[in-house]
């Protein structure tokens, strides 16, 4: 059971987190895909971007140090990219079933090594792993209080003002485009939902804010144009903006990882499915 603070905490960075994550709009128009493309001012020397692509249940992540991730809801593949070191991962269906039940095995085998302690010593180990299990956590009810007219960003979006709330505690003030204006629907962000199920199926899906992101769409009044996150003291903390919002044809190859990378196994050297440099087109 969390506390008001320790709730507070966690709700800050939530539309926040959707803001910095935000990579899926649809235009009408078929085939075409949408880039994104946000930046944060967390440094001031330094402000870190991030881009984002989305094309159907297709969505890819670049953050500022160059890491990739990308995901293909039609396929059910999850894959993260290190350009720097040439490498990539690959997580499949079945790998994420197989990484849930590797999961659950290790949660019986340890229960199991419990019973030969002592009763003291059992008692506070079992609550230790009880407190260390991933547990679902129902995403939070928002309420968006309008706080003005409309307004311009410095990237030319025009959007309007909203204080948020996150079960009634305040997390951020925000300026959303509306959906009318912006001719999308919380529909046009159906990846996340495709994401969400498929962390679903690698048993994290407790408190990983990426997989509540849906759901905070669904209670959104448009598209975060600039956000500022209030902290538990009260006072604003990071901001971040909008900077790109294009539509356009996105070329097939920016849903799969590039050629020539390294394959490695999420199991080790032994764990199956081995090391490689495949191409994952294929």
């Amino acid at each position: 059971m969390q506390t008001d603070h320790d709730h507070r905490r966690s709700a800050a960075p939530r539309l926040g987190a959707l803001f910095l994550t935000l990579a899926i709009f649809l235009p009408a128009t078929s085939g075409a895909g949408v880039i994104l493309s946000f930046e944060a001012n967390a440094s001031k020397e330094a402000p870190s971007a991030s881009r984002f692509t989305l094309e159907g249940k297709k969505l890819r992540a670049e953050d500022p140090h160059g890491g990739v991730m990308i995901f293909d809801g039609d396929k059910q593949t999850l894959w993260t990219i290190d350009p720097n070191k040439k490498r990539y991962t690959e997580t499949t269906e079945a790998d994420a079933n197989r990484i849930k039940a590797m999961r659950q095995q290790m949660e019986q085998q340890m229960e199991e090594r419990l019973k030969a302690l002592p009763p003291d010593q059992r008692k506070e180990m079992e609550a230790r792993l009880e407190e260390m299990k991933i547990k679902p956590v129902d995403p939070p009810t928002l309420t968006f209080e309008p706080a003005g007219g409309t307004k311009k960003t410095e990237h030319g979006f025009s959007c309007k003002p909203y204080r948020v709330l996150a079960d009634g505690k305040p997390i951020e003030e925000a300026c959303f485009i509306p959906w009318e204006e912006a001719g999308l629907s919380v529909d046009d962000f159906r990846a996340f939902d495709a994401l969400d199920q498929f962390f679903r199926k690698l048993g994290t899906q407790g408190g990983n804010q990426q997989n509540h992101i849906f759901a905070d769409l669904v209670q959104s009044p448009g598209i975060p144009a600039h956000v500022a996150m209030i902290g538990p003291d009260g006072t604003l903390g990071v901001e971040q903006d909008l900077v790109v919002l294009k539509k356009e044809e996105i070329p097939s190859d920016q849903f799969v990882p590039p050629a020539g990378l390294k394959k490695e196994s999420l199991f080790g050297s032994g764990g199956g499915g081995g090391e490689g440099h495949g191409d994952p087109r294929m």
